[in-house]
């Protein structure tokens, strides 16, 4: 399992859209959102290539300014 922490920059006029298409991706989960355009977001994969992915994806997404890691963890489940 690998979990990312990420902090997503979108127009403030863009929040309410961009919100929507992230809570709409697989393995992703928006934990808070502030008028200004930020997003507290975690994005969850099977590996690290799948939760990279998804990341990298983040940034394409109509409204974003940035996508910033601020954690990553991964770990082997059983």
């Amino acid at each position: 399992m690998n979990i990312a922490g990420v902090v997503v920059q979108a127009t403030p006029a863009d929040l309410t859209a961009v919100q929507a298409q992230l809570e709409a991706m697989d393995g992703v989960e928006v934990h808070g959102a502030h008028e200004s355009g930020r997003l507290v977001v975690t994005v969850e994969g099977d590996g690290y290539r799948e939760t990279s992915d998804t990341v990298l994806r983040l940034h394409q997404l109509q409204g974003v300014l940035t996508a910033s890691l601020v954690y990553q963890h991964s770990e082997d489940i059983g």
